[in-house]
């Protein structure tokens, strides 16, 4: 399950087109470079889920190193799948790099639209002696880019779908007088680094292009809860892989079984069928139906916040174990003071008593 998907063969050719033919082509890259191009603010879209994962550093020193007048800006799409705590957290630690929003897209419940439209419209103000300033989406398939633009217009003006590769070419939608959108296709990085299980995760690829799924549930059930798997599904009894990680396999295999039966997805012999259970859990982990997050990373402030309270409280325990030591000291010494005196005495009354 480890390793390098590059390196493997049973992570399916078809999967592997899907990602080079729709994330990496040629064709591909080339719209993004005309969008990065043509847009005096880039946007990239990162899944509030796994924002490290969904960067394209890259693209982004593409743009640091050849357009450094251009704008970069940070929009952390799905921050509804994910708690406040945490979308605040990674907020805090991107902004370090590129100014950060989070955002919900929604037509009619989202989140960050109206700071967003105000950051583009102070971008716009510092080129006024432009007509227009254009404003390019880029970022992994399936992390939102048509939506957002979606939820800025109030209406749908791009296709979206819950699958990757859905935007198969550029597109220029005017947001206001002096403002215009241009969605980019979803473009992947090449890395040798990424299993496949970071890929699928990612939503890179149809689930229906890979076969074996229910070899990346035990991935899967490794960043999910128990507790929101046994809510979603409805089932509970499969092994406790928490406390015995040998458990893993056992229990992907019980955990798919479970859901099978609960939903009457049996081959014949009754056997489950657990590839068909395994896409479909697979597609409702990446559609964000099941709750899981990487969590964000500590600030250097706040792990030398921490290791100076241990440091601290480590002193204090010092401290005190002394004074203990101190104290049990004076109380020896007191004990032996007041039994000197007795001592003292039954010397004497056995001297009396032999004369």
């Amino acid at each position: 399950m480890g390793g390098s998907f590059l390196d493997k063969d049973d992570f399916t050719q078809e999967a592997k087109e899907a990602i080079f033919h729709k994330g990496q082509s040629k064709r591909i890259w080339n719209e993004l470079y005309k969008v990065i191009d043509s847009s005096d603010v880039v946007i990239h879209v990162l899944d509030a889920r796994d924002p490290l994962g969904t960067r394209c550093e890259s693209v982004e020193k593409y743009i640091k190193d050849e357009c450094p007048h251009k704008h970069l800006i940070y929009v952390l799409n799905k921050c509804d799948l994910i708690p406040t705590w945490v979308a605040a957290a990674w907020v805090k630690h991107l902004s370090k790099s590129f100014p950060t929003l989070a955002f919900h897209a929604s037509i009619n419940n989202s989140f960050g639209k109206g700071s967003l439209i105000q950051l583009l419209r102070q971008f716009s103000t510092l080129h006024a002696d432009r007509k227009q300033i254009s404003v390019g989406f880029i970022g992994y398939p399936n992390t939102g880019k048509s939506s957002i633009i979606n939820t800025l217009r109030q209406k749908k003006v791009c296709t979206v779908a819950p699958i990757p590769g859905e935007t198969k070419v550029w597109q220029y939608i005017t947001l206001m007088k002096r403002i215009f959108l241009i969605d980019c296709p979803g473009i992947v990085p090449p890395s040798n680094r990424d299993t496949e299980s970071q890929i699928l995760f990612r939503g890179v690829v149809r689930v229906e292009h890979v076969t074996n799924p229910e070899q990346y549930i035990p991935d899967m059930l490794e960043k999910c809860e128990r507790k929101h798997l046994e809510r979603t599904y409805e089932i509970k009894g499969w092994s406790k892989y928490e406390e015995n990680p040998e458990l893993l396999e056992q229990a992907s295999t019980e955990f798919i079984e479970l859901i099978a039966r609960k939903h009457g997805r049996l081959l014949k012999g009754g056997e489950p069928d657990e590839a068909a259970i395994a896409k479909l859990v697979l597609n409702d982990f990446n559609r964000g139906k099941i709750p899981w997050f990487v969590p964000p990373p500590k600030d250097t402030e706040v792990r030398e916040g921490e290791d100076k309270k241990a440091e601290h409280k480590r002193k204090r325990a010092e401290r005190e174990a002394g004074r203990e030591s101190k104290r049990a000291r004076v109380e020896d010494l007191e004990r032996e003071d007041d039994s000197a005196p007795a001592e003292e005495a039954a010397a004497a009354a056995a001297e009396e008593q032999t004369v």
